[in-house]
């Protein structure tokens, strides 16, 4: 032991370290908290509850202003409990200064309903989303459900909730639906077919906002529809062609169709649009043998660029589901290239990625974030960004493995994997990077937390 540390003392490179670890027996520690990067615990919760499932927000033109939309769970999670026996609520967290304080606000109070003249009682929240707008406007919300589940007497219901604040998160205004069966496009059909008021789409709700127009976009699953006056009112509900990001007048989205004439499928089919999802054009961008559509995120994750037009990009896994690429393009969808961010650290134990995600900097730098898994329990989260055509390092923002705790697998929701967990987020200011994203040290409390990653140490 004592010439493995005289041997260590004289090592210069850290390719040499783990090659003299290994020889005597030994597995490398695996690194702790990349210098630099700062972690926030968001959601501060007690060993009774689990959150997972968060969403990042950063304003385009105010750096100091971001959110972070988060939900709680108690533990075990019993989607049949009645509404007095389960905590099921979204939160949102806001920062003026950079992310370096944050003040949340439960906010149940906007977005519960009373049900009545046809409509439900809605009690639970889940998938909470936020945006910014460009002039401070800010939006809130998620897919909102009833209580009881299967067992309740009135059949099971949700909506696509929006609440909106003008001013910077002091006030909100109630929440109105973004989706509703009475404005769909001719032809469009709601849950299993139907058309009554509770086979409205609700899961899989999502807000987006143009930072350049200040279109507001509601979505909910395949189902997406726009508002001009700040959440107001809403139009006509079109397809929304997977998980949307808008900027300059349009709309991307991406999402794996099974079958194309021509092409050897499962492929990876951009879309955009500019009339609020009227009229979509469509662009194959990966064939089978080149992607790997397996995963927990409903759809592949696109982004549009707020700093320049036509600029897009969407995240997905190659074949072996144990690395990742970036499909972009910067001239709206015409050609497409790819780029593959750098290995982690070989000191990090990985089986397979997961949970990946792809966001903007203000000043359109793409941004990649993603989950290497030890086992389907236990994961590290990542950031990487793409400046130009190439990758800088891959930074690991979790300080230590996150374990989902006991009590997240003893429930009836999520089967296994934290309650819930599909998503991971990030987007970026000109100087830093925020991903949020599920942390529960040695597995004892599963947190939100929020990494702010400095872009200099990206590059």
């Amino acid at each position: 032991m004592g010439r493995l540390k005289f041997r260590t003392a004289l090592v210069t490179g850290a390719g040499v370290l783990i090659a003299i670890l290994a020889a005597a027996g030994q597995t490398p520690p695996e690194p702790g908290l990349t210098p630099g990067v700062g972690l926030t615990n968001i959601s501060k919760n007690t060993p009774k509850f689990a959150s997972v499932f968060p969403q990042v927000a950063v304003s385009r033109a105010n750096p100091e202003l971001l959110a972070v939309a988060w939900r709680q769970y108690n533990l075990p999670i019993d989607t049949n409990a009645l509404r007095e026996d389960r905590i099921a609520e979204c939160h949102i967290s806001i920062s003026k200064d950079g992310g370096q304080k944050f003040t949340d606000r439960n906010m149940m109070d906007v977005l519960r309903t009373p049900g009545g003249n046809g409509q439900p009682l809605l009690w639970g929240c889940n998938a909470p989303w936020t945006a910014i707008a460009n002039d401070g406007t800010m939006y809130f919300g998620g897919a909102l459900f009833t209580a009881g589940g299967v067992v309740q007497k009135e059949p099971k219901a949700g909506r696509a909730g929006v609440s909106v604040s003008t001013d910077m998160g002091a006030a909100w205004r109630k929440m109105i639906p973004g989706i509703m069966i009475d404005r769909f496009m001719p032809g469009m059909r709601g849950l299993g077919g139907g058309m009554n008021q509770e086979d409205t789409p609700w899961d899989g709700a999502n807000g987006v906002v143009d930072p350049i127009t200040g279109t507001f976009y509601s979505t909910a699953g395949a189902y997406m529809s726009a508002s001009e006056d700040k959440g107001r009112t809403f139009g006509t509900v079109y397809e929304a062609k997977g998980t949307i990001s808008a900027a300059f007048g349009t709309v991307v989205a991406a999402r794996n169709v099974a079958k194309r004439e021509g092409k050897n499928c499962p492929c990876l089919v951009v879309s955009t649009t500019s009339d609020k999802g009227k009229v979509w054009a469509e662009s194959v961008v990966a064939e089978a043998t080149e992607w790997n559509p397996g995963g927990t995120v409903r759809y592949p994750i696109s982004a549009a660029s707020p700093a320049k037009a036509g600029n897009y990009a969407v995240a997905v896994y190659e074949p072996d589901h144990r690395h990742l690429k970036v499909y972009y393009t910067t001239d709206g969808a015409k050609t497409w290239k790819v780029a593959a961010p750098k290995p982690e650290l070989p000191t990090i134990s990985i089986t397979t990625v997961s949970m990946a995600s792809v966001g903007y900097t203000t000043d359109g730098k793409v941004l990649l974030t993603w989950r290497g898994f030890r086992n389907p329990g236990a994961f590290n989260t990542f950031v990487a960004m793409l400046d130009g055509d190439s990758f800088g390092p891959t930074v690991k923002v979790s300080a230590e493995l996150s374990i989902y705790p006991p009590l997240t697998y003893a429930g009836n929701y999520g089967l296994g994997n934290g309650g819930g967990d599909f998503t991971t987020w990030v987007q970026g200011n000109t100087s830093a990077a925020f991903v949020a994203f599920p942390y529960a040290p040695r597995g004892e409390i599963l947190d939100t937390y929020l990494a702010k990653v400095p872009l200099a140490i990206l590059k």
